[in-house]
């Protein structure tokens, strides 16, 4: 019996023992280490509405999960009666590794808090001036769950409330927030009664005597151009036979008027002949009195000779003519002295 009990007590040991170490592997093996790793808290302050936020959300950055949210509250300021949601979220400090280059002599497994050698408290405050902010996403628009999205926005406000031990992550709306914003501001009142007032003036038109009329008139006017394209119709046949007539005339004066065409121009060609002739017969004229003409030619050689001679015969008569003028005994006396 005493054998018995010693045999049933080390095979229970042995059961616990082998009990311990398989859940000591299933926590190495399935947490994949992550019961050994460092683990950051920070807060965040969202001041609308969180539906949809729950205990055990992903954080996310740029789509990776980093983290998950712990602790959902809501705080009041008892001055002006603000309320505020504090989210509290966990995140593991391995998951964002520092960049190596070739050179460096540093571990390629190392975070970037273990990189930047700061705590995780003053690398947030330089995240933070690089733009790091919080922001409420959706998950799933099925089951309408969100998750908290961090992100670089250098172009936001910093605003934070700083009510609270744990590091702040500032916010940001949401894209929903954002387009209920826009919404808000909008003069929808006015809007709306425009709106009204349009469609009032459309009815009004519709139900016009006008427009009520309108298809009687359309009908009217269709008839009208009916009976006008009849009567265009029975104008239109005379015209064409008149055209036809007018053809066949117009054919006929192009036959005569080519046959005189050709009258004429027979005759044009025989005046053209003749012009020839005549223009040669001019041209020689003109030759023969240029030949006559030059300095050079007999003609104007004897034509000049004589001209010369001309003169000094008409001196001579003036001569006498003085003469006789100053002595008019002369004539019956002659030349000389008197007797």
């Amino acid at each position: 019996m005493v054998v018995a009990s010693k045999v049933k007590k080390s095979m229970i040991g042995a059961f616990v023992l082998g009990a311990v170490a398989l859940g000591v592997g299933a926590v190495i093996v399935f947490g994949s280490g992550m019961f050994f790793t460092p683990k950051y808290e920070f807060i965040m302050f969202f001041e609308n509405s969180v539906n949809g936020l729950q205990v055990g959300a992903p954080v996310l950055f740029r789509g990776v999960p980093i983290g998950q949210v712990t602790e959902i509250s809501i705080d009041a300021d008892a001055g002006d009666l603000h309320f505020y949601i504090p989210v509290v979220v966990e995140i593991e400090g391995g998951k964002v590794r520092m960049t190596v280059n070739k050179t460096s002599k540093r571990p390629k497994d190392e975070s970037l808090l273990q990189a930047s050698q700061e705590n995780a408290h003053e690398l947030l405050n330089k995240l933070v001036e690089r733009g790091l902010r919080a922001q409420l996403v959706t998950q799933s628009f099925v089951t309408g769950q969100l998750a908290v999205a961090l992100d670089i926005m250098p172009d936001t406000k910093v605003q934070l409330v700083g009510d609270s031990t744990l590091p702040e992550i500032p916010t940001v709306p949401s894209a929903f927030e954002k387009l209920t914003q826009t919404l808000t501001k909008l003069p929808l009142e006015t809007l709306v009664d425009r709106l009204t007032a349009a469609v009032t003036g459309i009815d009004s038109l519709v139900n016009s005597p006008e427009i009520q009329a309108l298809p009687v008139k359309l009908d009217k006017t269709l008839d009208a151009g009916n009976d006008f394209l009849h009567e265009l119709q029975g104008k239109v046949e005379p015209l064409a036979e008149n055209l036809d007539i007018a053809i066949q005339s117009y054919t006929e004066l192009a036959k005569d008027m080519n046959q005189r065409t050709a009258g004429l121009s027979t005759a044009a060609g025989k005046t053209l002949t003749m012009l020839d002739a005549t223009l040669k017969e001019g041209s020689a004229a003109l030759a023969s009195i240029q030949r006559l003409t030059r300095s050079d030619s007999p003609t104007v050689t004897d034509l000049n000779t004589a001209l010369r001679e001309i003169a000094t015969a008409a001196r001579s008569l003036r001569a006498l003519a003085d003469y006789l003028e100053r002595h008019p005994e002369a004539l019956i006396q002659g030349k000389g002295p008197r007797r």
